[in-house]
């Protein structure tokens, strides 16, 4: 027999049901295929031979079957691989007549042994072919620190991340931070004042709730909006749309007196978002907005109610309208 193919490892996804996956490989000895299992979380756990699983094709060219107890469930996967012991049992007694079957089957094994350590490195970081880097060795694992190279760039040690020089704590805005080691002053960097003032000397959740009442929460309206689109939304006032020269994808509407939503030109194709403020007034929607009939009415107890506008072909619809929570 020869060994044609470079297969030397299979995998699967389970699907709660199959229990039986073919082994596309020759293996001549039943331990020299590894089962392991890998659940959800993407723990990997070896499987116990007779326990979990049964084998058969032993010494079969095509491969053979490998038959789980349990199927192997949804959002988990099957490895199935061949990894024969490093050794050499093949004897050539002296004066002997040479022994071909017994000689090939060493070379078929040896050529097992190459490609289960062929499969192996193919998983490992190695550099480049250009590389002229050599003896680069990891340092022992040391917890919470991290893998870098040393001063002259030639080997790995472990660092601490801040003793690197390349972040400071607490961690600036400009690099994605809040520049801040406590929620008021977080909040006051990012932009939300009053927010952070309600929240200062607060000690616990229910103290911060019952300091961010509605009225503070919409004084922030405009950061809050601000970092939701990324830019500030366009203020109008007014009972109506009429007259409003709309400039940007979102406006803000402080309703003192009940509305009309009206039609409104709006510059170009797209979604525009409008949140108004009801205020305790009423919201009467303009019959010229087409919608599909299954929009909820504008609650003027909400404390926004949020509507969205899309215009295409100079058409416009109400695609949605939320009444949200004060």
């Amino acid at each position: 027999m020869t060994i044609s193919s470079i297969k030397s490892k299979e995998s699967f996804e389970g699907n709660g049901s199959t229990t039986e996956f073919q082994i596309d490989f020759m293996f001549l000895r039943d331990e020299d295929v590894e089962v392991v299992l890998k659940d959800e979380a993407g723990t990997e756990s070896v499987q116990v031979a007779g326990t979990d699983y049964q084998l058969s094709g032993v010494g079969e060219v095509a491969g053979g079957t490998c038959r789980m107890t349990v199927p192997p469930a949804v959002g988990q996967s099957l490895h199935l691989r061949r990894v024969p012991a490093i050794v050499q049992e093949t004897d050539y007694p002296e004066n002997d007549a040479f022994p071909a079957a017994s000689h090939e089957a060493a070379l078929d094994y040896l050529t097992m042994i190459c490609q289960a350590l062929s499969e192996r490195l193919d998983r490992t970081i190695s550099f480049r072919v250009s590389s002229a880097v050599t003896g680069v060795s990891l340092p022992e694992p040391d917890p919470d620190r991290v893998l870098a190279w040393n001063g002259t760039g030639d080997d790995l040690e472990n660092r601490d991340v801040l003793a690197c020089g390349n972040i400071l704590v607490p961690v600036s805005v400009a690099q994605g931070g809040t520049g801040a080691d406590n929620v008021t002053e977080a909040l006051f960097n990012l932009g939300f004042g009053a927010m952070g003032a309600a929240l200062a000397g607060c000690e616990s959740g229910s103290e911060a709730v019952e300091a961010l009442d509605p009225d503070l929460l919409r004084a922030d309206i405009p950061d809050l909006l601000r970092a939701a689109y990324g830019d500030e939304a366009q203020s109008h006032a007014g009972t109506d749309l009429s007259g409003l020269a709309v400039a940007r994808n979102h406006i803000s509407w402080t309703l003192t007196a009940d509305s009309q939503f009206s039609d409104v030109a709006l510059p170009y194709d797209g979604t525009y978002v409008f949140h108004v403020y009801p205020a305790t007034h009423g919201l009467a929607l303009a019959a010229s907005y087409k919608t599909d009939g299954s929009l909820p009415d504008p609650d003027s107890g909400a404390g926004e109610i949020r509507i969205a506008v899309e215009q295409y072909g100079g058409r416009k619809t109400i695609v949605s309208l939320q009444n949200m929570e004060a």
